[in-house]
């Protein structure tokens, strides 16, 4: 059995390569951008009014309006000190402007209109937000829908991210059944097929799906079929040493080279992971839920490029444990700052993670977590902050 930093280790040493692609922007959400993108013109990239009203050509009234010019006006103007242009909320500014009076705040009567104004008040200038030139996203963002909206202002439709690779996912056991269906004594509903096929999803990946029975037959036809279009296929249960743990034999057949199978981590210590000298890449993830989730968050997740998030927290309630092996358990990081960790009745518990926001790695050797204490706190990848 290895560390878990040792784990880490052989699957970074095994990320795939994959070429860039550029795709639309409407569908880059949780793609990671492969270039920095600059801002090729100043924003906005013309003074104009952050109000309706009046723009005005000196700090004193009244004034005489002259013209009007609304939102997407191509023609610029003028003004004189003693005019004043009626103006709509977006519309560019007149030259010679010395501010705007809001629609409110203004008098108007034949003609003429009156009222308070300040040395470029209301209006937004020209590169205020962002000069021509500025980094609006860096190499390597996971792309939320402020970058998208940033990126769209920027007149960008496309954009450069890193390729994905196709993952298949193939929960295991006779046990298992797809949600939806009616349940017979001794079966379970299928969880961790949509666990992670939706965690994929974060990512913009698309996985293919699949369920085999605890049959040799079954298995290796299964195998045969995913393996074909894939760059990684996660297999759920069948990884443990029992009669019916299959997995890992069939991947063998299937020209695997297991690189590690069994980590000092809990839960999750069956985890096993190989390739292929084609560069196709397994993990063997347990088939309790706690350990599957910990399996792709912690180490499959390393391979998709995302090393693993770690922040300092404190621990808000003391907490004690069996030292022995490094242990992820989900917590909740409140309003102060601190972590609670949720203490859960085992790794076959599927609600430990409701109503967390990452997990807490401790390291083997500690038995009391007293309050106070630092601990390493990663965040969920659905929970980060943009």
């Amino acid at each position: 059995m290895i560390s878990v930093d040792e784990a880490l280790s052989i699957i970074r040493n095994h990320r795939p390569t994959i070429p860039t692609e550029r795709v639309e922007l409407i569908h880059a959400l949780g793609r990671v951008l492969a270039k920095d993108v600059v801002s090729p013109f100043d924003l906005p990239l013309f003074d104009n009014s952050a109000m309706d009203g009046f723009a005005v050509g000196s700090p004193e009234g009244p004034w005489e309006i002259v013209d009007e010019v609304a939102a997407g006006a191509t023609a610029p103007i003028g003004i004189q000190p003693c005019e004043a242009v009626r103006i709509f909320t977006g519309a560019p500014v007149p030259s010679r402007t010395y501010g705007i009076i809001a629609q409110e705040d203004a008098s108007e009567q034949e003609g003429l209109v009156v009222g308070e104004v300040r040395k470029g008040g209301h209006v937004r200038f020209q590169a205020e937000e962002a000069p021509a030139g500025h980094h609006v996203a860096q190499k390597g963002a996971t792309l939320t829908p402020p970058h998208l909206a940033a990126l769209a202002s920027c007149g960008l439709a496309t954009v450069d991210v890193h390729g994905l690779p196709n993952v298949a996912i193939l929960s295991t056991g006779n046990e298992v059944v797809p949600p939806g269906q009616s349940l017979l004594f001794g079966q379970i509903f299928n969880s961790n097929a949509t666990a992670l096929s939706s965690v994929l999803a974060l990512r913009g990946i698309c996985a293919r799906v699949r369920h085999t029975r605890d049959s040799q037959e079954e298995l290796r036809a299964r195998i045969h079929e995913l393996i074909q279009n894939s760059d990684l296929l996660i297999t759920t249960g069948g990884i443990s040493v029992g009669a019916h743990d299959l997995v890992r034999s069939a991947m063998e057949e299937a020209g695997f080279h297991v690189r590690f199978h069994g980590v000092a981590v809990k839960p999750g210590k069956p985890i096993a992971f190989g390739v292929r000298e084609d560069g196709k890449a397994w993990f063997g993830l347990p088939g309790n839920p706690l350990s599957t989730w910990v399996g792709y968050l912690v180490f499959v997740s390393t391979w998709l490029g995302d090393d693993l998030p770690c922040e300092s927290r404190r621990v808000a309630r003391k907490m004690d444990r069996k030292p022995g092996r490094e242990e992820f358990l989900p917590a909740k990081l409140l309003s102060s700052g601190e972590v609670t960790i949720r203490n859960v009745i085992g790794s076959h518990a599927n609600f430990g993670l409701l109503e967390c926001d990452g997990l807490v790695r401790i390291n083997p050797e500690n038995s009391i977590m007293a309050q106070g204490d630092h601990i390493k706190f990663l965040p969920f990848p659905w929970s980060r902050n943009p």
